[in-house]
């Protein structure tokens, strides 16, 4: 096989694998207790993109992702 085409697979492989690594988990809060009973976290990624979620216990037990606006 011609060099020139595993170094070509060897290269999109490596930059395909760097990529994907790159893509960080958001940083989430605690989960927070509210008055009504439920429990409330905020998430922000990378990019400062939020994602507010609501649960019913302090584990995170049937999230759902809301509006952060409260």
């Amino acid at each position: 096989m011609d060099s020139r085409i595993l170094t070509l697979g060897f290269l999109v492989a490596t930059m395909c694998s760097l990529s994907s690594a790159a893509l960080a988990d958001p940083t989430c809060g605690n989960w927070e207790w509210q008055a009504d009973g439920s429990y409330w976290r905020q998430c922000v990624n990378d990019d400062g993109s939020q994602h507010c979620y609501t649960a019913t216990d302090s584990k995170g037990a049937n999230a759902k992702e809301i509006d952060c606006k409260k």
